[in-house]
């Protein structure tokens, strides 16, 4: 799918406030969760901003799920129109929490076929919280309806961690309306300066509006520890263990996972991390089996179903280069992760990278550019 968008008018405004200190040194944070980045711009906490605009679209390549009278699926030309965009960001720092809060939403109206009007909407907001000296915790909730097969939730500017199951791209099949939640919760023992022990968990869940797509239900527990070798320096390693089902369809996976990781401030600009590991996939699903031809010619069909069971070892990781300038941010990864899939396809090995770009040198404006690709390939299917 092809989008073009042309910029009508766009404005941002900014709510200033006083802003105030975390207590104490919060420990190496490569595996950040709660607040993380959310709200952040080009790696620096903002005041809450809101914008607005209103752009021109071209969409080519949308694929309802439908088909016409003659059984076949409806495919569309180009459809052109007008998309308004409303958002929020920004962060809030306390003596000991700090908030972070991303939200965007859409509206869009196809002028030649009003049928496909929609509204998209994704929220992310995360809260840290320094208990004492050597205690935080970590939530973040993320939560949304959309209805496009392309791009992600919160592709504007909203930061992801680890394990946003629901809040990664995948490669839908078709524009279809989702609904999807996620929260998180992490509980950080700090040991020391330079050693934080971190234990905690999601759970999510997806609906579909078509029939005949899965959703996803799912949780995922985890533990990791972490080492500062340095300043600028960190190692560690982490294990989790996901389970997801799909209703209605038929079908789960348990899903154990553990990798080491490592990052490095190579100089006062650029962060370099990477994480390796592997995944051991346990699958149970419905396969199409061909029919013995005696069997087929009898039943008047050459194929069946059946259930399966499959378990399979996979490499996973990801890798990031990160470069923060004055003015703006750059940053280049690419990862390999297990996630549900995309209603059709069910538990998948997804494969991907992206480059992005955003500049805040002008008052009041965030300029930014996102482009990626990503694969999808099922697991047992």
């Amino acid at each position: 799918m092809n989008k073009f968008s042309a910029l009508v008018c766009a404005f941002v405004c900014t709510i200033p406030h006083a802003s105030a200190q975390i207590g104490s040194y919060l420990g190496p944070g490569i595996l950040s969760r709660g607040a993380g980045t959310i709200g952040t711009r080009s790696g620096e906490q903002v005041d809450l901003r809101f914008y607005a605009d209103v752009t021109g679209v071209y969409d080519t390549g949308l694929a309802p799920y439908a088909v016409d009278s003659k059984g076949n699926l409806i495919t569309l030309g180009g459809l052109y129109g007008v998309q308004t965009d409303l958002g929020a960001y920004g962060t809030h720092m306390w003596k000991h929490a700090l908030l972070g809060l991303d939200y965007t939403g859409n509206f869009i109206h196809y002028t030649n076929n009003s049928s496909f009007d929609t509204i998209n909407q994704n929220v992310l907001l995360g809260y840290t919280y320094q208990k004492s000296k050597r205690l935080l915790f970590d939530v973040r909730q993320i939560g949304g309806i959309g209805n496009y097969g392309y791009g992600s939730p919160g592709f504007y500017g909203a930061s992801s961690a680890p394990n946003n199951f629901v809040n990664t791209p995948t490669t839908a099949l078709f524009d279809n309306r989702f609904y999807y939640y996620q929260t998180t919760m992490d509980v950080n023992i700090l040991q020391s300066a330079r050693t934080i022990y971190t234990l905690g968990g999601d759970g999510f869940w997806v609906r579909r509006q078509g029939q005949g797509l899965a959703g996803t239900n799912g949780y995922n527990l985890r533990g990791s520890v972490q080492h500062r070798l340095s300043k600028t320096r960190t190692i560690g390693a982490t294990y989790q263990h996901t389970h997801i089902d799909f209703p209605p369809a038929f079908g789960e996976s348990d899903l154990d996972m553990g990798q080491l990781f490592f990052s490095d401030a190579i100089n006062r600009r650029w962060t370099f991390s990477l994480a390796a590991g592997a995944v051991i996939a346990q699958v149970q699903g419905i396969q199409q089996v061909a029919l013995n031809p005696v069997i087929a010619a009898l039943l008047g069909t050459s194929f069946s179903e059946s259930t399966f069971f499959a378990q399979t070892v996979f490499p996973s990781g990801r890798v990031a280069l990160t470069g923060r300038f004055k003015n703006s941010s750059l940053g280049f990864n690419y990862s390999q992760d297990i996630t549900p899939g995309n209603g059709i396809y069910l538990t998948s090995i997804q494969k991907g990278g992206n480059a992005n770009y955003t500049y805040n040198g002008i008052r009041d404006w965030s300029l930014g550019v996102n482009a990626g690709y990503f694969s999808l390939e099922g697991v047992g299917q």
